[in-house]
C-alpha cells in the first residue's frame, strides 16, 4: 500500500508541474489587433441542418474580417474543401461562436509563427447541474496531462494534441499535402493531422480559445464528452483506467490511510490545480472546487463506460 501511495503522490506532482507550466504559459488565443485582407473559406461541419449553424453564421456576420466565404458541409461528408482562391481554411464545429478579432487573430498567430495548422478549443459556456459535472473534464484532462506550449515548441509526433471544433489552415501547405483525405476517413481527424504536421516538420499550435470562441450551451451529450476524454488517452482503455486509479482511487486511499496532516499537501496540490484550470478556461474557480467531487464520479462512470464499448467492439470483431 505505501508503493502504490508513493506513486499517487508522484504522479500527483508530475500532473500538477503540468498544469503549473500551462498555467504560467498562459496558451490562450489573444486578440492582436492587427488587420488582413487575405481570402479565408469557412468550413462550418453540421451534423444534420444548416439551422444548428444560425449563431455561429450571426456571429460570422458581425466580425471585423470580411473577405471570407461560407461553407455548410455535414460532418461525413465525402467532399471537404474545394475554393482554389482562398488563402486560409477554417473548419468550424456548428455549435461554436466568435468574436470579433478572431479571424484576424488565427491569421496573425499563422503568419508570425508561420504555422501550417493552428487548433483552438473553444471555452465552453456551461450552466445546469449535469453540465458543470461533465464538461469541464476534458479541459481538466487535458491541461493537467499535456502541456500546451510544447505543440508548436517540440516538433516531435509524439507532442501532438488538437481540438477538432476550431482548426485552422494554411491553404497552400494543406493542398500540398492533400490533407482532406484524413478529414474524410478518420473519427479523430484532428490529432491525426496534427501528427502528419510534425511528421513533415512543419509548424502546428494548440492554444485555449480565452473570449475569442465559445462552446455553445448543449444539452449533455455523454457519447460527445467520453469520446473527447478517449483522445487524452489516444484511444487506450488502460490508459485511461489507469489513469482512473491514480488520480481518484489514490486520493481515495490516502484518505483511508493517511493521518489528516499528511493529507495537506496532496488534496494542496488538487486544490491549486483545479484554481489554475478555472483560469485557464475561463470557469469560476470556487465552484469548480465544489464540484470537484462529483466531476471525478462522472469521470469514472464516462471513461469506464467508453472503456466498456471498446472491450466489446474488440470482442465482436474477434468473433
Amino acid at each position: 500500500m505505501i508503493f502504490f501511495l508513493y506513486i499517487v503522490l508522484v504522479f500527483l506532482v508530475l500532473r500538477f508541474s503540468v498544469t503549473l507550466f500551462n498555467f504560467l504559459s498562459n496558451p490562450k488565443m489573444g486578440n492582436y489587433g492587427r488587420s488582413f485582407t487575405d481570402k479565408v473559406l469557412i468550413i462550418i461541419k453540421v451534423h444534420q441542418s444548416e439551422e444548428e449553424a444560425e449563431k455561429l453564421i450571426a456571429s460570422l456576420s458581425a466580425q471585423d474580417y470580411k473577405n471570407y466565404e461560407i461553407l455548410i458541409q455535414p460532418i461525413h461528408s465525402p467532399d471537404v474543401v474545394v475554393a482554389e482562391k482562398a488563402a486560409y481554411f477554417l473548419f468550424l464545429d456548428a455549435d461554436t461562436v466568435i468574436q470579433r478579432g478572431f479571424i484576424n487573430s488565427l491569421i496573425y498567430r499563422t503568419t508570425v509563427f508561420k504555422l501550417a495548422m493552428l487548433s483552438v478549443i473553444p471555452t465552453p459556456r456551461i450552466s445546469g447541474f449535469i453540465a458543470n459535472c461533465m464538461y469541464p473534464l476534458t479541459d481538466f484532462v487535458l491541461l493537467n496531462l499535456f502541456p500546451l506550449r510544447l505543440v508548436r515548441l517540440l516538433k516531435h509526433p509524439s507532442f501532438s494534441m488538437a481540438n477538432g471544433a476550431c482548426l485552422f489552415f494554411d491553404a497552400e501547405i494543406y493542398r500540398q499535402y492533400e490533407w482532406d483525405e484524413a478529414l474524410k476517413s478518420s473519427n479523430q481527424a484532428a490529432l491525426e493531422i496534427m501528427k502528419m504536421v510534425k511528421q513533415e516538420k512543419l509548424n502546428a499550435d494548440l492554444l485555449l480559445g480565452n473570449k475569442l470562441i465559445y462552446q455553445k450551451e448543449s444539452k449533455p451529450d455523454v457519447a460527445g464528452v467520453s469520446g473527447r476524454l478517449m483522445l487524452n488517452f489516444n484511444q487506450q482503455p488502460i490508459v485511461a483506467l489507469s489513469y482512473l486509479i491514480l488520480v481518484i482511487g489514490g486520493p481515495i486511499a490516502m484518505a483511508l490511510t493517511l493521518a489528516p496532516v499528511f493529507l495537506l499537501l496532496p488534496y494542496g496540490l488538487i486544490f491549486l490545480s483545479r484554481m489554475m484550470i478555472a483560469y485557464l478556461t475561463a470557469q469560476k474557480p470556487f465552484p469548480s472546487i465544489l464540484y470537484h467531487p462529483l466531476q471525478m464520479i462522472s469521470l469514472t462512470w464516462l471513461v469506464v463506460h467508453q472503456c466498456w464499448k471498446s472491450f466489446l467492439a474488440v470482442f465482436k470483431s474477434k468473433n
